[in-house]
């Protein structure tokens, strides 16, 4: 590839309609890193096979739209419909990113436990809960439910409470296959580094008929959208570098 700017417009312009802002700044200022973000886009992102083009871009979405990567959301959303995916599935991504946002901010409970307990008296058996936690069992079809979980129906009942309400709204998808609804939301807990939040996720992706290749493109999208934070986040200065006109 001798002209790697001219690879990635006709690529950009085939698939995504123009070329990211951000890759044609780099084009003008370091044409090895745009080479490199274009073999990344085909090897993580585009150029997958296991998942459909519609469910990758899904997945594209709600990992940016959980980083607040604002452009990138608009892009890999247009990428989604020009694939074929509807309004509803388009919201069910989005509600699935916004469930495995919000059940990452629990993932430091069971470790922050014994400090509630020295300064205040946590729940123990109780009865209620006991069958709360039985369903939940039988639901998720798993004998082993999240620490996190367990450790917050421990510390506050209301927050717990409003935990499952949260997910009974947002882990029920309108239109979107179960399976890939929580793929999507595995995706933005690997980009958040929230381990126990992807591997409950996980679990039932397979549970509801995932495969290996599916998690290995999901995985593969993830880190792709992740690594580009670095890049959106300096869209200005990449802007202003490329513009320049005098050399240093």
């Amino acid at each position: 590839m001798n002209d790697p700017t001219g690879d990635i417009s006709t690529y950009a312009r085939e698939t995504l309609g123009k070329i990211p802002e951000v890759v044609e700044y780099l084009s003008t200022i370091e044409p090895e890193l745009a080479r490199e973000q274009f073999r990344e886009n085909m090897a993580l992102y585009l150029g997958r096979k296991a998942l459909p083009k519609k469910i990758l871009s899904l997945i594209a979405m709600a990992v940016a739209s959980a980083n607040g990567q604002k452009g990138s959301v608009a892009m890999h959303y247009k990428l989604s419909r020009k694939s074929g995916a509807e309004v509803s599935e388009v919201i069910d991504a989005l509600k699935a990113a916004k469930m495995a946002l919000m059940s990452s901010t629990l993932s430091t409970i069971g470790d922050t436990l014994p400090v509630i307990e020295k300064h205040r008296e946590v729940s123990g058996e109780n009865r209620e809960m006991n069958r709360i936690m039985e369903n939940l069992r039988k639901e998720s079809k798993s004998d082993q439910l999240p620490e996190s979980l367990v450790s917050l129906s421990k510390i506050s009942f209301n927050l717990f409470s409003e935990h499952l309400k949260e997910k009974s709204e947002l882990m029920t998808p309108t239109k979107l296959d179960k399976k890939y609804h929580f793929l999507i939301s595995y995706s933005v807990s690997v980009s958040l580094n929230a381990s126990e939040c992807a591997k409950i996720y996980l679990s039932q992706f397979y549970i509801n008929g995932g495969t290996f290749p599916e998690f290995e493109d999901a995985l593969a999208v993830s880190r792709f959208i992740t690594g580009n934070r670095a890049l959106m986040s300096a869209s200005e200065i990449l802007k202003e570098l490329a513009n320049r006109t005098e050399p240093d």
